[in-house]
C-alpha cells in the first residue's frame, strides 16, 4: 500500500490564499485611496473658480465701501457750505434789511403824516403816528402795503390828539416783517423813535425819519 503525505500540499495551497486574499485587500485598499484622490482633486478643482470669484467680489467690495467712504465726505463739506451759504444770507438780510424796511417806511407816510414810533418783535412790526386826518392815514397804509417789506398792513386804531395846539390823528398800525422779501426776521424787540411834528401845523414833509 502507497502512502502520500498530502500536508504539504494542503499548507501550500493555503498560504497560495493567503497571499491572494492579502494582495486583494491591497489592491482594494489603493483603488479607495485613488478613488479618494481623485474625488479630493475634482472637489478643488470645482472650487478652485468659486474661490477666485470670491476674492473679485472682495477686491470690487473694498472698492465700493473706498467710493461710498469718499462719496459720505463729499456730502458732508456739501452739507457744511450750504450751512455756510445759508448763515452768510442771514447775515446780509439782517445787515441791508432794517435799512430798506425803514427808507420804504419812511417813502410811504405822505404829507401831514408823522411817524412817531416804529417797533419790532419777531417779525411783528408796531407803527405809531399822528396824522391830519384819517385819509391820510388810510394813504399811508396803502403806501405802506405796496413795499415788499411789508405785508398784512392794519389798522389797530386811531384816537385824537393834540400837538402843540394842533388837533391830530394818533394812529397805531401794525404789519409783518419781510426782511430782503424774504420770511419776516428779527427776535429781538427792537424800537425807532422818529421826530416829533413841527408846531407849524405840518407844512413840511413829516415822514422822513
Amino acid at each position: 500500500m502507497i502512502h502520500i503525505n498530502l500536508l504539504p500540499v494542503r499548507e501550500v495551497a493555503l498560504e497560495a490564499g493567503r497571499r491572494q486574499e492579502t494582495r486583494l485587500i491591497a489592491l482594494g485598499a489603493v483603488l479607495v485611496l485613488v478613488l479618494i484622490g481623485a474625488a479630493e482633486t475634482g472637489s478643488r478643482l470645482r472650487i478652485a473658480p468659486v474661490r477666485a470669484e470670491h476674492q473679485v467680489l472682495r477686491g470690487e467690495l473694498k472698492e465700493l465701501d473706498s467710493k461710498a467712504s469718499e462719496l459720505s465726505e463729499l456730502e458732508r463739506q456739501r452739507a457744511e457750505l450750504d450751512d455756510k451759504l445759508e448763515t452768510i444770507g442771514v447775515l446780509e438780510k439782517k445787515r441791508v434789511g432794517p435799512v430798506h424796511v425803514l427808507a420804504d417806511l419812511s417813502d410811504s407816510a405822505p404829507t401831514k403824516v408823522w411817524l412817531v414810533e416804529f417797533t419790532e418783535n419777531a417779525g411783528a412790526a408796531t407803527i405809531t403816528g399822528l396824522a391830519l386826518d384819517n385819509q391820510t392815514i388810510a394813504t399811508f397804509m396803502r403806501n405802506l402795503g405796496r413795499s415788499p417789506y411789508f405785508d398784512n398792513v392794519d389798522l389797530v386804531e386811531t384816537t385824537q390828539a393834540e400837538e402843540d395846539g394842533l388837533m391830530l390823528k394818533r394812529f397805531v398800525v401794525r404789519a409783518r416783517l419781510a426782511y430782503h422779501g424774504g420770511s419776516p426776521e428779527g427776535d429781538d424787540e427792537e424800537a425807532v423813535e422818529f421826530p416829533k411834528p413841527p408846531s407849524d401845523g405840518g407844512r413840511r414833509r413829516g415822514g422822513r425819519a
